[in-house]
């Protein structure tokens, strides 16, 4: 009977640490995406699922509880590769969190990772520990994702984002399968350890090396927009050129006419050519400044 309480506790703790160091980072990455009472009932849906499933199917309760984080992701309107991608990212932190603390902890009180679990003060502290280096992780990508440099990522890069995201839950479970066969031993969880953040690293310098490309490509349309604004600017100037000189021979023109009127002293003629062609010009120009609109 003990031995089922025990598992009962560890068991609730692990679910609800899991839930909401995921929640939190989604509520964080988001700026809060989900209300209070949606959170509370997001959270009673996944500690039944996971202290459900986690029973028959044990770690692999988590692909059911990202699949349902996704739907609510896209219930609240955020895009499909946010959708996706945030409670990806969450995991990685969460199961790099995890990392710190065990390791941690196992070099501390220098007891194995299953003593630590069957340690009821120690297993609190570690999963409080757990949580608030999983919120300072959190944190932390909030203020790298929110640059505005995250947002120009153009559609084809965060399709290798999600690639990478993927790839990397594939070796969190990896890792978590090889060290429940073999029981969990400290040797084990050292090296797992440091692969884990080997691979962690390598996964931050690709996200790096993929912002650098957006840059780049974000830089180089911006060049084809100035140029383009450019193009149709000398477009214009060439237009108004074209037309000061248009205009510059009908004002000559005008002129020689006028001075030839007057000369002759014909004021019919006179009146017969501002009717005809000045005040046809003048409309026309006037026409053009004002849009083509008269008062």
């Amino acid at each position: 009977m003990q031995e089922i309480q025990t598992y009962f506790i560890s068991a609730f703790l692990g679910c609800s640490v899991q839930v909401i160091s995921l929640m939190m980072g989604i509520q964080i990455l988001t700026r809060g995406v989900f209300t209070k009472i949606n959170l509370v009932i997001l959270y009673i849906v996944l500690i039944i699922e996971s202290m459900t499933l986690l029973y028959y199917i044990q770690y692999f309760s988590l692909i059911f509880t990202l699949g349902i984080l996704v739907l609510a992701l896209r219930l609240k309107k955020i895009r499909w590769t946010l959708a996706i991608g945030l409670p990806f990212v969450c995991v990685a932190y969460l199961v790099a969190a995890d990392y710190i603390v065990n390791i941690t902890t196992i070099l501390v009180f220098s007891s194995t990772s299953q003593a630590t679990i069957a340690n009821p003060n120690i297993y609190y502290v570690v999963y409080i520990l757990a949580l608030l280096v999983a919120y300072l992780l959190y944190k932390l990508t909030a203020r790298i994702i929110f640059n505005s440099k995250i947002k120009a990522i153009s559609n084809t890069n965060k399709k290798w984002l999600i690639v990478v995201l993927i790839l990397t839950m594939v070796m969190v479970y990896l890792f978590i399968y090889l060290e429940s066969s073999y029981g969990f031993p400290n040797e084990l969880v050292h090296i797992n350890g440091a692969l884990f953040f080997i691979y962690f690293l390598s996964a931050i310098i690709i996200f790096l090396l993929i912002l650098k490309a957006s840059e780049r490509q974000a830089e180089i349309r911006n060049q084809d927009l100035k140029m383009q604004q450019l193009k149709k600017y000398t477009a214009s100037i060439e237009k108004i050129y074209d037309e000061m000189n248009v205009f510059r021979h009908d004002y000559i023109n005008i002129l020689a006419s006028l001075n030839g009127y007057i000369e002759k002293a014909n004021q019919q003629d006179l009146q017969m050519y501002f009717e005809k062609t000045i005040k046809p010009l003048s409309d026309h120009i006037t026409n053009k400044e004002t849009g083509g609109t008269k008062e």
